[in-house]
């Protein structure tokens, strides 16, 4: 008899370039390149692409597509942008949640009412405004540092829908990185 599971995963991409940024103030992740260097990153994101290709074709039932409507961007029922979910944590949970066919509890609206809103305490504070804390990168990194991981990112970026920034002052100026994407 063949054991058969009921398995659902949930895989969170974010943009390179604010990985990097946040993995600044980490002291666990000097040294280690798999942490640290750009081109080896955005290798594993372009690796969970490619995976995320063939377990939407081999298992389409447990990794589905599905566009917000409410949005210009994709979701995909096993992939989440953490910018997209930043943006709109209300919908993206429930969406999230209904994935793994749970309910969305009161609590959880209430959790999502007290931890989406104001940034409260240090860089491991799970209190984040989270509107505006996936572009955060765009005011702490150099252009230089922007321009160094988007060279090295470029198929992986192109993969999961970011968008580069092209000059300085583009940058600067509410830079917007998301593209539409879709995993095909």
């Amino acid at each position: 008899m063949a054991l058969r599971l009921n398995v659902r995963v949930v895989l969170l991409i974010r943009d390179p370039r604010g990985s990097m940024q946040s993995r600044k103030h980490r002291v666990w992740c000097p040294g280690r390149p798999d942490c640290y260097d750009a081109g080896t990153v955005c290798s594993d994101m372009q690796l969970d692409y490619e995976a995320a290709v063939e377990l939407s074709k081999r298992f389409p039932q447990r990794f589905r597509i599905k566009t917000l409507a409410s949005t210009n961007f994709l979701y995909f029922g096993s992939v989440v942008r953490y910018e997209d979910l930043s943006l709109n944590p209300y919908k993206m949970t429930k969406e999230i949640l209904h994935f793994y066919g749970l309910p969305y509890h009161p609590e959880v609206e209430m959790f999502l009412d007290t931890h989406t809103k104001q940034d409260v305490g240090g860089v491991s504070s799970t209190y984040r405004d989270s509107k505006s804390a996936p572009f955060h990168w765009t005011k702490d990194l150099t252009f230089e540092e922007v321009k160094n991981i988007q060279d090295s990112c470029v198929a992986a970026m192109r993969s999961w829908g970011y968008r580069n920034a092209t000059s300085e002052q583009e940058l600067y100026d509410n830079f917007n990185p998301l593209l539409p994407y879709s995993v095909s």
